[in-house]
């Protein structure tokens, strides 16, 4: 490949990146604000996903593949003595169960399972019938002396008002939690969430907004902010743009709230975009991603799914990826 033909591949992967980092319809907008041109979406493209803004298509939920199998070096689940808790239904009507008892201790479960078990836990929390699972000094024991095998990961604000393992009715050593003004994705989240992914098999990996969320108002309203709380709001800006752009009409908290879910697919696409790592556990089949906004008011979480141009982001960063890669490769030293 010569280097004209490499620069014009980067470059389509690179408008590809900037189309499918917002919802179709949109002008594409790069993670810093920088308008880029609009990009003619092809034909052979899904269609276009609703605004997030506004409802959502019906979420890709994992699948919960039968007989799966406990991962080499991972310890098998524990029998627990404890009946699974009621199944309830989840926004779409269906009860979501896990088929994995509610006080089990953390092991290998399949996305699907551990996506049902946070479902089941939230309803919990919702409806005040708490279970408190793992909670005993038992467990703190257990898993001193065992170590950690959570099951899932998530990434969400640090608002006081957002107590994750309670708003999911988990217990110590459940839930791998990163937390963060704006649940944005930097170096530093990027890494501790190949931590939980790569590291403890986490097989789900949940980006978590909320209602009111003080760091998405601060970008909506261009307050002014000082010191590194302004690198937080920039990172939340494109967000901004793009709920604007969906809803001209909307201002102040109308307008943040419409920006907090378009933040979650900003930092999914963030976290994409920064690690190789989670773009290949994803691609593999061995992660599943998924985007939720809980209301801090009510308790309930909104479950998103997965991003509705997954397959095209991870096909235009692997491009993007091998074009640089070709682009920079030295040539082989002649007569050798």
């Amino acid at each position: 490949m010569n280097g004209r033909t490499a620069w014009m591949i980067l470059g389509v992967a690179g408008a590809a990146i900037s189309m499918l980092a917002c919802p179709a319809g949109a002008p594409a907008a790069d993670p810093h604000g920088t308008s880029s041109p609009a990009v003619t979406k092809p034909a052979a493209k899904p269609a276009s996903p609703k605004p997030a803004a506004s409802s959502h298509a019906e979420p890709r939920e994992p699948a919960a593949g039968p007989g799966t199998k406990v991962e080499p070096g991972k310890p098998a689940p524990r029998q627990n003595s404890d009946k699974a808790a009621p199944s309830q239904p989840d926004d779409h009507g269906d009860t979501g169960a896990s088929s994995v008892p509610f006080g089990e201790s953390s092991g290998p479960v399949t996305a699907a399972q551990a996506l049902a078990l946070l479902r089941e836990g939230n309803a919990r929390w919702v409806s005040g019938a708490t279970l408190s699972p793992n909670s005993g000094s038992d467990r703190r024991t257990e898993v001193a002396d065992k170590g950690q095998t959570p099951f899932a990961t998530i990434l969400t604000c640090s608002d006081s008002r957002l107590p994750v393992e309670r708003l999911f009715d988990r217990g110590v050593g459940d839930v791998f939690v990163v937390r963060v003004a704006g649940n944005i994705a930097g170096a530093s989240e990027a890494g501790t969430l190949e931590y939980g992914l790569g590291h403890l098999h986490t097989p789900l990996l949940v980006v978590m907004g909320h209602t009111r969320c003080g760091a998405v108002a601060a970008a909506a309203s261009g307050a002014e902010v000082h010191g590194n709380v302004k690198s937080l709001v920039d990172a939340i800006a494109p967000a901004v743009e793009r709920a604007r752009r969906f809803h001209p009409e909307l201002s102040g908290p109308e307008l943040a709230a419409a920006a907090v879910k378009e933040n979650v697919w900003q930092t999914v696409f963030d976290l994409y975009r920064a690690s190789p790592e989670i773009r290949a556990l994803v691609g593999q089949g061995k992660v599943t991603v998924v985007g939720a906004v809980c209301d801090i008011s009510t308790g309930k979480v909104e479950w998103m799914g997965e991003h509705p141009w997954q397959s095209e982001l991870l096909e235009a960063l692997r491009a993007r990826d091998a074009s640089k890669a070709s682009a920079t490769a030295e040539p082989a030293p002649a007569g050798h």
